[in-house]
C-alpha cells in the first residue's frame, strides 16, 4: 500500500510557497499591497476518456462531487489587472464503466482523486466588482482510489472563469478546469472484434469558491 503523501511531494512546496512569498515581497510604493486570505469552496469534475483505437468498445462516464480549499495571494498590477496565486487541496475525479449508459452487468467505477494545486491566473476587471480569470494550474497526485490506473503525478490544467466581490474582503468565483494531460490510462478488450487496446483520462472540472482576504 503506498503512503497517501508520497516522499517526493515535500520537494515541491518550498517552491509553492516561494511563489507567494514573492507577491508580498517584490513590489514597490508605485504598487498597491499584496492580498493573503484563504478560499474553499465545492467542485463537480469528470473524466475525459479517450480509447486508441477509438472506434471499438463501449464506455459511459459520470459526475463526481468534491471540494477545493487552501490559501490564496493576489497582487494587484494596475487599476484593471490581478496576478493571483493559489495553493489548493483538492478532490476531483469521476465516474466511469467500460460499457454502455445503463448496462445493469457492468460496474460503476468510482475515481477519486486528492491533489495538491498550484492555479496561476491574471483577474481582469473591466468593471467594477466584476472579473475574468484566465491561467493555468499545476496539480501533484497524493493519492487516489485507483493506483493501478491513476500513477502518474503531475497534472496540468488552463483555467477559465469569472469572478464578484461580495465585499471588499470576500470573493465569489466560478472557474472551469480543463486539464491538458494524461493523468491515468488502462488496458480494454472489444469482445466483438477482439482487438486489445488503451484508454487514458484528463481530468475536467466545474469549480465553486468563496475566498476572504485580510
Amino acid at each position: 500500500m503506498q503512503p497517501l503523501i508520497p516522499p517526493d511531494f515535500w520537494k515541491i512546496v518550498p517552491y509553492a510557497f516561494s511563489v507567494l512569498a514573492f507577491l508580498g515581497l517584490a513590489q514597490d510604493s508605485s504598487i498597491a499591497q499584496t492580498y493573503f486570505g484563504v478560499k474553499a469552496g465545492p467542485n463537480i469534475s469528470h473524466l475525459l476518456m479517450t480509447k486508441i483505437p477509438n472506434e471499438f468498445g463501449d464506455s459511459s462516464l459520470g459526475q463526481l462531487y468534491g471540494f477545493q480549499a487552501g490559501v490564496v495571494a493576489e497582487q494587484p498590477i494596475g487599476k484593471h489587472l490581478v496576478l493571483g496565486v493559489e495553493l489548493l487541496g483538492a478532490r476531483k475525479g469521476g465516474r466511469w464503466s467500460l460499457a454502455p449508459i445503463g448496462d445493469p452487468f457492468e460496474e460503476e467505477t468510482i475515481s477519486d482523486l486528492y491533489y495538491l494545486n498550484l492555479p496561476i491566473f491574471f483577474r481582469l476587471i473591466p468593471i467594477e466588482r466584476w472579473s475574468m480569470d484566465i491561467g493555468i494550474e499545476g496539480g501533484y497526485l497524493l493519492g487516489s482510489s485507483e493506483e493501478a490506473l491513476f500513477m502518474e503525478r503531475a497534472d496540468f490544467a488552463w483555467l477559465l472563469g469569472a469572478s464578484f466581490h461580495l465585499s471588499r474582503s470576500i470573493l465569489a468565483s466560478l472557474r472551469y478546469s480543463l486539464g491538458n494531460v494524461r493523468v491515468g490510462e488502462g488496458h480494454f478488450l472489444d469482445e466483438d472484434t477482439g482487438i486489445n487496446g488503451v484508454y487514458y483520462f484528463r481530468t475536467r472540472s466545474l469549480q465553486l469558491s468563496v475566498a476572504y482576504f485580510w
